[in-house]
């Protein structure tokens, strides 16, 4: 017989929102999971074949993690000594939160990346969420400092998840000098997207810790690693105390030290994303019922108001799978598309007029 408190414990975990993964189904065209599909799967099946052939399982990771950091250090032009690597910057949010995140309250944007509400919620931590202002989706930047002093720690994703704008590079560090006593964590999954980061300002603000993936500009989704930036004391008490001896296994590893070093060819793929994103916001932008907005991200974010019924039917229709998130903090009838080949957003493009024209 389960105990009491366990029981009780339990049913309150069963409560809580639980983050919500995506689909799988091998006929439907996937945009709804910002996955970089843009990438040759040859060219990565190349980089993981070398890497296997490279890999002797029967070890653990200890030189293949040394190789990781010197490589990751040269991409990002730091001090490896600034950095420490994790199972994907999800769970580097979750070691944060357990341990500096004890007893603390927590100022954030809102909406923003839903799975780091998810973490505050399990571990009992106080948020505060201040709204984005609506005509731009940028920081109410006086609002947001003063709910913020009364917190301990502040986390803005940023290029931020859903809306896909990266905030103003001026207000970040104006939020990070009037905080200086705070922990301000700044998620930068889908910086290489956008047009600046702030990793390079580690080394001046002690209070800021970068998080940064593999998942997205350089595909690497499936092989789950992620990385903070910080100063040296918070990234060696994170590697050594923190952080579990063995963090990412030998395979990965091998795979995202050759994929780091053939980084340009990623880069290039970057900035087509980029072009694909900005076309697929002018076209969406002339769609009469919906409104999308700019992205620095390799997403849309829109509204779709009343047509958000009609998208969600026709694009299952066409076998396409879109990111539905439906009416929250005053958007109404939202969807988050990734960008992926043109191939993909052309049929996505297609779909949408297709139903712009129905609803006519």
């Amino acid at each position: 017989m389960t105990s009491e408190w366990l029981s009780k414990r339990l049913l309150e975990l069963s409560r809580l929102d639980a983050y919500i993964k995506p689909a799988t189904n091998e006929r439907v065209i996937k945009m709804d999971a910002n996955e970089n599909l843009a990438l040759s799967s040859q060219f990565l099946n190349d980089i993981v074949s070398k890497a296997v052939s490279m890999t002797d399982l029967r070890y653990y990771p200890s030189e293949e993690l040394e190789k990781f950091y010197e490589e990751l250090s040269r991409y990002l032009n730091m001090n490896k000594k600034n950095i420490a690597v994790s199972n994907g910057s999800d769970q580097i949010i979750e070691s944060l939160l357990s341990t500096l995140g004890k007893r603390a309250n927590v100022t954030i944007v809102e909406p923003t990346f839903s799975y780091f509400i998810n973490r505050c919620k399990l571990h009992d931590i106080s948020i505060e969420s201040i709204p984005l202002n609506e005509m731009d989706n940028s920081i109410p930047l006086s609002s947001f400092i003063n709910s913020a002093k009364k917190s301990n720690i502040v986390y803005i994703c940023s290029p931020n998840n859903p809306t896909g704008n990266q905030f103003d590079k001026e207000t970040m560090l104006n939020i990070i000098e009037s905080l200086n006593d705070k922990l301000i964590i700044v998620d930068e999954a889908y910086v290489e997207f956008g047009d600046y980061s702030l990793s390079q300002f580690v080394t001046k603000y002690d209070n800021l810790v970068v998080l940064r993936t593999m998942s997205k500009a350089f595909g690497l989704a499936g092989a789950r690693i992620g990385y903070l930036i910080s100063q040296e004391n918070l990234a060696e008490i994170f590697r050594t105390h923190i952080q579990s001896p063995y963090p990412i296994n030998s395979l990965s590893l091998s795979v995202a030290t050759s994929a780091l070093s053939s980084c340009q060819y990623f880069l290039e793929i970057v900035q087509l994303i980029r072009q694909q994103r900005d076309k697929m916001f002018l076209i969406l932008r002339k769609l009469q019922g919906i409104k999308p907005f700019r992205s620095d991200a390799n997403f849309v974010f829109f509204e779709s108001f009343d047509l958000y019924n009609s998208i969600q039917e026709e694009l299952s229709h066409e076998s396409i799978s879109i990111k539905a998130l439906g009416d929250f903090c005053g958007y109404s009838g939202c969807y988050r598309v990734t960008v992926g080949t043109q191939e993909m957003n052309d049929r996505f493009i297609g779909s949408m007029r297709k139903i712009m024209t129905k609803d006519r």
